[in-house]
């Protein structure tokens, strides 16, 4: 299989759980402004979850114009992601009927946990895959960022015991550390288009 199909069947997967994803919102109980509001922990979950999707998206689309060769064993972790990912839309529905809710929220805390885990694994089988591909090695190999993101997660877990939301907070939090830009990973990119 070539990268490109690898590539559209992932984007054809995470549209369609991006589609259950909003379809599962609830519909307000009036057409009124107080009724759209008493919804606001259904939307930050569903926005949530959105962000964290788009941002898998936008990392594995800038780390795939750098890969040359893919293997089985990149087949089957970009696999094991899309498996972790098609389960947002439940743990979303599920933290919004029960926000306050330690179990809920450890449940949504472990599948993000679980497509980040997922994701660091599609980084190294990409590597080991092409281990003479030393652009992709630059764009991967980002331990700062990944030692934050797991720290806060943690962080986010052992305050969830005491305030369960506050594993959604450290997911919100988690998830803006990826917004940031890296701009050497972005020239890296950039000298692979123009070679």
């Amino acid at each position: 299989m070539s990268k490109d199909r690898l590539t559209a069947f992932f984007d054809a997967v995470l549209a369609i759980v991006m589609t259950v994803l909003v379809l599962s919102l609830k519909q307000p109980a009036a057409a009124t402004l107080s009724a759209v509001l008493a919804l606001h922990k259904e939307y930050l979950t569903y926005a949530t979850s959105f962000f964290v999707l788009c941002i898998t998206w936008h990392n594995l689309h800038n780390t795939f114009q750098v890969v040359h060769k893919i293997n089985g064993g990149v087949l089957w972790a970009n696999s094991l992601l899309l498996f972790v990912i098609s389960f947002f839309p439940y743990v979303t529905t599920f933290v919004s009927d029960h926000f306050f809710a330690r179990v809920a929220e450890f449940f949504f805390g472990i599948v993000f946990l679980l497509i980040s885990l997922m994701y660091v694994l599609l980084c190294f089988t990409l590597h080991w895959a092409d281990k003479a591909n030393k652009a992709l090695f630059h764009v991967i190999y980002r331990p700062r960022k990944f030692t934050i993101y797991f720290l806060i997660q943690i962080i986010g877990f052992i305050c969830g015991y005491f305030y369960p939301p506050a594993i959604i907070i450290a997911v919100i939090i988690a998830t803006a550390v990826w917004i940031i830009p890296e701009h050497w990973a972005e020239q890296v990119i950039k000298k692979q288009h123009q070679h």
